[in-house]
């Protein structure tokens, strides 16, 4: 996914996936992604929603420190 994919993502659902938040975050693959969800080290909450671990959308735009950061700006 390009950057530009992961904003949007991040910006049109309340929660993204675990290889996403840990893409947009870290540069981390699928696996460590979930490796470092599992282990506490994400560095945002990991939520289990129906069997699937989810994150939620405005803490990985918070850590990023772009949350109220207009579409536009990028």
């Amino acid at each position: 996914m390009t950057w530009k994919e992961i904003l949007a993502e991040l910006r049109n659902q309340p929660t993204v996936s675990v290889p996403i938040a840990g893409q947009a975050l870290a540069g981390l693959s699928r696996n460590s992604a979930y490796e470092a969800a599992k282990t506490g080290k994400l560095g945002v909450p990991v939520l289990e929603i129906g069997g699937r671990k989810r994150v939620p959308s405005v803490a990985v735009l918070r850590q990023l420190g772009i949350e109220g950061i207009s579409p536009a700006a990028d």
